[in-house]
């Protein structure tokens, strides 16, 4: 498989998923992994995975702008007190900063990679300490950092700035970027975070020393973020972990299961009975578990289906049987009102006069068809209309008070049905009597069955009355045995829902833990190709870069392997010793080290499609030998062709280097003066022997400081910049003569002190202590009276003339030394 350059880890991972011989669960569980916790959390719960069809954090993401650094300016922050802005050259080139432990310069460093990736590598993961003390007390203003942006296709480049409240935290920093002639935007906007994750253009000293820990796995660790591979490890880490979690859910619910059973077998319910049985098989029949655990009464029995019905059973309101009752005794009134009238007969003398009217009007004034007597005139017809109405009325009465009545009984029958099965049923096992509400019920049948409405008018409240003073303290009782056996049952029923729940949790456990395994060995092994596709082309600059670096060593480098996983994660380095192959971390010094760290991390930080044209590189010259400081020389001199590299160092080693080699680098040089006021010399003219001396200058000046404290202080301040001097000349002299390096620093660091030095210096012989007088006096008049005034000074015993005039004199001595 072709792996483009350009490539995210995410994205090769899905185009290896693909093709990939997995189970689909275990697919799903990679694709969520790639998604974030919260994404496998939810796939392991049983949720759906959307699969991203391109890597997630590349979707929508913003086109990466070039950019170079234009300046990056402090305040209030690390060791920078009031505000101090380090200009630098937006475009290729190597800009070296200088500076002594404590000057500030490495303060710069850290806020430009604070500001621009929100983050700090020299505190991530440790103590809080570390974070604690980065606000500077000596400001007065509030902190901010400032960098300012070279950027691609803006004639005015852009800001980056991160503000602070004087009272507010590390992390409450207000931060923004601002290009010029816009609003203000988002960092994000940037769009720098895959290529920071694959690119990163920030190198500590603290990442170089990862390299060297005692521990295999940390100089993996530690390649990997270099390579922007350290993905892999939070995948991999991502499903390890969710895999220990589920094989401690699995075995969870049969280790409960015994306790379960337990207190089923001495439960008296018959639901545990049923529970028993559902758990008697190989596998549990979870669903009819939950199923019982959510049902509030158990199955019917002899005993428990009669109280069952006591406790839904719901008597009628008393008010209605007496509307009832009320109907009833108006029908009787009615009836008894129209006794000896039978409605038949008036319904029949009412159709008989009818006919009679209707006969009369078709024939009027006729005699009766039926006698034949009485003429059927207009006064007979008004008569017999009268009549014909108070017939139908009386027969319509009479037929409405029957109905009402027939009514009212069948409403009191349907009122309070026939005797419930439950008030008949024998309930003397659970210590109820229903003799009372039986015999009370039957009295109320018996009165609804009787011939007499009266008899049941008269009597039927007062025997619901009884119904109701019997049957509702029964239905107390019933509801209070009910309620005894669901308090003995729910403790049991908590039990069953909490193991049902578990069984679950530990049958989805197994399943999940099943595919994470297959998911787990998949990533490995796909880990293994994708950080060998990776690291392929870097190892082969590194190694073009290592045999820069490497000047007079007798370590060849090979081939470059990640290998190995988890516990057993190493790099493999084939190197050979005097072409005798070896074991890398055992050949290898610190500096060798740290040359190693430095060639792998600059073919991928200066890789084309990175968006950042420059590097900031702090401290790379600590723990290497002098020739290999040559070797680094000449590499920041080729990747500063078309790289903006700035190089932080408290080591003269480096500008020397650059110097001697006639390399084209810019030197800055930052230094710190009291209350934390850091100046950052910008004219390039400065050396450390001058930023010595213009120290000794400033302080001799300072009334304010002890006359013992202050002469001791400018003179090993003079001293220090005569040594600086003796080194240069040294190291002139022998590199234009062609001596080894080696033999070079060797000999200065053997001439321990400031008389073999000068010896060293000016009689070539750190041994010709003894003639150094004479050299001395032939270098400058002045300059046997500064080497004994400082000598003595810088163990509190000056004496002699005023510190400023020293220091005058010696600023004469170092010039003409410098030209030696």
């Amino acid at each position: 498989m072709t792996v483009p350059e350009t490539s995210t880890v995410d994205q090769l991972i899905l185009q290896h998923l693909d093709t990939a011989n997995l189970p689909e669960s275990s697919v799903d569980l990679v694709f969520a992994a790639l998604l974030g916790q919260s994404d496998l959390d939810a796939a392991l719960g049983g949720a759906t995975t959307a699969r991203p069809a391109a890597s997630p954090e590349n979707v929508g993401a913003a086109e990466p702008i070039g950019t170079y650094l234009s300046s990056i300016e402090v305040c209030g922050f690390r060791g920078i007190g009031q505000g101090s802005r380090l200009d630098l050259t937006p475009g290729p080139g190597l800009t070296i900063v200088t500076g002594r432990n404590g000057s500030g310069k490495s303060s710069f460093a850290e806020a430009a990679e604070l500001a621009l990736t929100g983050d700090n590598k020299r505190w991530a993961g440790r103590a809080s300490v570390w974070q604690d003390g980065w606000r500077n007390l000596h400001a007065s203003e509030e902190p901010y950092i400032r960098v300012r942006l070279g950027v691609d296709g803006h004639r005015n480049g852009a800001a980056v700035e991160c503000h602070w409240t004087r009272d507010g935290g590390l992390a409450d920093r207000t931060s923004f970027l601002q290009v010029t002639g816009q609003p203000r935007q988002s960092v994000a906007d940037l769009g720098w975070d895959r290529p920071l994750e694959l690119y990163r253009p920030f190198l500590s000293y603290a990442e170089l020393g990862g390299l060297i820990g005692g521990r295999p796995s940390e100089m993996y660790d530690s390649l990997q973020r270099i390579l922007g591979l350290g993905r892999l490890v939070e995948v991999e880490n991502m499903l390890k972990t969710a895999r220990k979690a589920m094989d401690g859910l699995r075995p969870q619910a049969t280790a409960q299961l015994p306790a379960l059973r337990s207190a089923l077998a001495a439960h008296p319910d018959p639901r545990a009975r049923q529970a028993e049985e559902s758990l008697a098989g190989k596998d549990a029949d979870l669903d009819r578990l939950e199923l019982l655990a959510d049902t509030d009464e158990h199955a019917d029995t002899t005993a428990t289906a009669p109280l069952r019905q006591l406790d839904v059973l719901e008597l009628p309101e008393r008010n209605q049987a007496a509307e009832i009752v009320d109907r009833l005794n108006a029908a009787l009134r009615d009836l008894a009102e129209l006794a000896g009238t039978p409605a038949e007969e008036a319904r029949a003398l009412a159709r008989l006069l009818g006919e009679a009217i209707s006969n009369h009007e078709a024939h009027p004034d006729q005699p009766c068809p039926v006698c034949g007597g009485r003429t059927l005139d207009t006064a007979w017809a008004e008569q017999a209309r009268t009549e014909l109405r108070r017939l139908t009325q009386r027969a319509e009465r009479i037929e409405g008070a029957h109905r009402s009545q027939r009514e009212s009984r069948r409403a009191l029958r349907d009122f309070l049905p026939v005797i419930p099965r439950a008030i008949g049923a024998d309930l003397t096992g659970v210590g109820l009597d229903t003799g009372a509400a039986r015999a009370a019920w039957q009295r109320w049948d018996e009165l609804l069955g009787s011939d007499d409405p009266r008899r049941i008018a008269d009597e039927a409240l007062e025997t619901f009355d009884a119904v109701v003073a019997a049957v509702q303290p029964l239905q107390a009782a019933a509801r209070a045995v009910l309620e005894r056996q669901r308090q003995a049952w729910r403790p049991l029923v908590d039990q069953l829902r909490a193991w049902v729940a578990t069984a679950r949790k530990s049958q989805r456990a197994a399943e999940n833990y099943t595919a994470l395994r297959k998911a787990i060995t998949w990533v490995q092994g796909i880990g293994q190709q994708i950080r060998n596709d990776k690291l392929a082309p870097v190892a082969r600059d590194a190694t073009t870069i290592w045999n820069t670096l490497r000047q007079e060593s007798n370590v060849d480098l090979g081939a470059i392997r990640l290998a190995g996983t988890g516990t057993s994660r190493r790099v493999d380095l084939d190197v050979t010793v005097d072409g005798t192959p070896g074991a890398a971390l055992s050949v290898m010094s610190q500096g060798e080290l740290h040359s190693l760290a430095l060639a792998l991390f600059l073919p991928r930080a200066t890789i084309r499609e990175s968006p950042f044209r420059f590097l900031i590189i702090d401290d790379p010259v600590q723990s290497m030998d002098p020739v290999k400081v040559y070797g680094l020389a000449k590499v920041l001199d080729q990747v500063a062709r078309d790289r903006q590299v700035v190089v932080f160092t408290h080591d003269d080693r480096l500008p020397a280097a650059v110097r001697h080699l006639q390399l084209k680098a810019r030197v800055l040089t930052v230094s710190r003066l009291a209350r934390s006021q850091v100046t950052v010399d910008h004219d390039g003219k400065g050396d450390p022997a001058a930023r010595y001396l213009d120290d000794a200058w400033a302080i001799a000046r300072d009334g304010t400081m002890a006359d013992k404290i202050r002469s001791t202080v400018v003179c090993n301040l003079i001293r220090d910049a005569l040594e600086y001097t003796c080194q240069e000349a040294i190291r002139r002299r022998d590199f234009r003569a062609g001596r080894p390096i080696m033999d070079t620093e060797t000999a200065i660091s053997d001439a321990n002190g400031l008389r073999p030095l000068l010896a060293l210096a000016l009689l070539n012989d750190a041994g010709r202590v003894g003639e150094l007088p004479g050299a001395l006096q032939r270098l400058h008049s002045d300059a046997r009276r500064v080497v004994a005034a400082v000598n003595g000074g810088a163990h509190g015993d000056h004496q002699g003339a005023p510190l400023t005039s020293l220091v005058d004199d010696a600023r004469r001595v170092n010039e003409r030394l410098a030209r030696s």
